[in-house]
């Protein structure tokens, strides 16, 4: 990525003592199943000011900061041992007392653990972060204070920083590491860090290096998906929202019309009206539970594609590297690190073949009842329309008049009715959506003829929102990219395996 580091400087309004690099300076290092450092690129080495080979065989917390709650540790620990892939925001320090910021992603490799470092993109995520990490090194200070031993400070330390999560929107680790590693990868793509081509490079690192290319090319279209996908997340939330409103009003519709319809002519539209109102209560009913389904896959599927492409990433910086001299093959196993970054990347690949198949099938399947229920409601409209248009005041009786700023007389349900409004904007469909709790206590005062009113008013305009949902899920189409990469990394494996004779 020659072209995207050019012309570029790193901070030069970076706090003092702080030690930088470009968006273009990926680095990883290897541990084994209790943290001590494997093996380690050059980057690492220059950031941490450890000599070559310097920091083989120490445990990886050599580099920990005292500003880095053991919490946040704890919390990556926990992922681990459950076989996930944890990011988070780290601070680090030097052997010469210098730091230097990191996003660190940790998976499970072999008997150990694979961690690729990136400059962190989301500065001002970056920093909210770090506040955090002041306030839950608050909490830890006053568990030591209070005699807990050091494993109670790191649990004292994780249950603040689960809280604190989820005040920011996250429900927790997992789900900070699913939006926020693919965040990040999607600003690395779009600040133009890709893997450099050396064409003119022989012999099997020049061969690997292409290799990590070729994948690069193939992913591409999958990485281009990253904010696709996010938005689809976004957008299948609200609807699960939606839906929850809805589903109130729909039963408190039923209700209000069937204690409404008190005569014969009535009682007969009402049956007409309930029989597809209650049609579309039970296509809604398991609608929620499948939306937030296929937002999981969703969710799961954009992690996979920008775990993929960092370990993509990781491998060809690392090959091209070795070529430039800045690694050298035969030192710190840089085969090794090579078969460790391709086996992750190959592990991925897998990954991602088998999360798409599922979020095919639920995709299918969600779209299709996400159709069915809009149907089913904009079929509702017509018939409710005149049924409402027919109801009177509540056991012939009329209700008592309301009055506005101009002494008008209305009636309670009349379209003037300042009441109807209000309570219109509180079951969701005048001014967003509204908790069904909510909803139904904004009408729970009224009468029965003047609820039907208000629930029914302007009939379903979430018919037209759940049917744009039911095309942006099929218009997600992300191809299934494994059969390209499994071929590309059958070479890389090859020329692994040359190097080891």
């Amino acid at each position: 990525m020659a072209d995207a580091a050019a012309g570029r400087t790193p901070e030069t309004l970076a706090p003092v003592g702080e030690r930088t690099y470009l968006a273009d300076e990926i680095f990883f290092s290897t541990t084994d199943a209790r943290g001590r450092i494997r093996r380690a690129n050059s980057t690492f080495m220059r950031l941490s000011g450890y000599p070559r080979g310097g920091l083989v065989g120490r445990p990886h917390n050599v580099v920990r900061h005292e500003d880095m709650p053991a919490g946040v540790f704890r919390a990556i620990w926990d992922g681990l041992e459950q076989g996930m892939a944890v990011s988070a925001y780290i601070t680090n320090k030097a052997a010469d007392g210098a730091t230097y910021r990191v996003f660190g992603t940790i998976v499970p490799s072999g008997d150990g653990y694979l961690s690729v470092r990136t400059l962190p993109m989301l500065t001002e995520l970056r920093d909210r972060v770090e506040e955090v990490y002041a306030r839950v090194r608050a909490v830890e200070a006053a568990s030591a204070e209070a005699g807990s031993t050091a494993r109670e400070v790191a649990a004292a330390g994780y249950a603040a920083l689960l809280t604190e999560l989820r005040a920011m929107g996250y429900r927790d680790t997992v789900d900070f590491t699913r939006q926020t590693l693919a965040a990040e990868v999607s600003a690395l793509v779009a600040a133009g860090v890709d893997i450099p081509e050396r064409p003119e490079a022989e012999g099997p690192v020049a061969e690997i290096l292409a290799g990590m290319n070729s994948v690069e090319v193939s992913t591409g279209g999958l990485v281009a998906l990253l904010d696709e996908c996010a938005r689809l997340v976004d957008l299948l939330g609200r609807r699960v929202a939606d839906i929850g409103v809805l589903g109130a009003r729909l039963g408190g519709l039923r209700e209000a019309l069937r204690a409404a319809a008190d005569d014969d002519v009535l009682r007969a539209r009402y049956e007409e009206v309930d029989g597809l109102l209650l049609e579309a209560a039970e296509e809604l009913h398991p609608l929620a539970g499948q939306v937030e389904e296929l937002r999981a896959d969703t969710d799961s599927v954009r992690f996979t594609i920008a775990l993929l492409r960092l370990h993509n990433l990781a491998a060809g910086f690392f090959a091209n590297q070795v070529l430039g001299g800045d690694d050298v093959l035969e030192d710190n196993d840089a085969v090794g690190s090579l078969r460790e970054l391709v086996t992750a990347l190959s592990d991925g690949s897998v990954s991602l073949s088998q999360r798409l198949a599922l979020f095919r099938a639920r995709a299918a399947l969600v779209a299709g009842d996400l159709e069915l229920v809009a149907q089913t409601l904009t079929d509702t409209e017509a018939p409710l329309s005149e049924l409402v248009a027919g109801l009177g005041p509540d056991e012939g009786h009329a209700a008592p008049p309301v009055l506005t700023g101009n002494d008008a007389p209305q009636h309670e349900g009349s379209a003037q009715d300042p009441r109807l409004a209000a309570a219109a904007g509180a079951v969701g469909f005048a001014g967003g959506p509204a908790a069904p709790a909510a909803a139904l206590q904004a009408v729970a005062g009224m009468t029965p003829s003047a609820r039907a009113r208000v629930l029914g008013a302007g009939g379903f305009p979430e018919a037209r929102a759940l049917a744009e949902a039911a095309v942006a899920v099929r218009d997600l189409e992300v191809p299934d990219e494994s059969e390209a990469i499994a071929k590309a990394l059958v070479g890389v494996r090859g020329t692994l395996a040359s190097l080891r004779r």
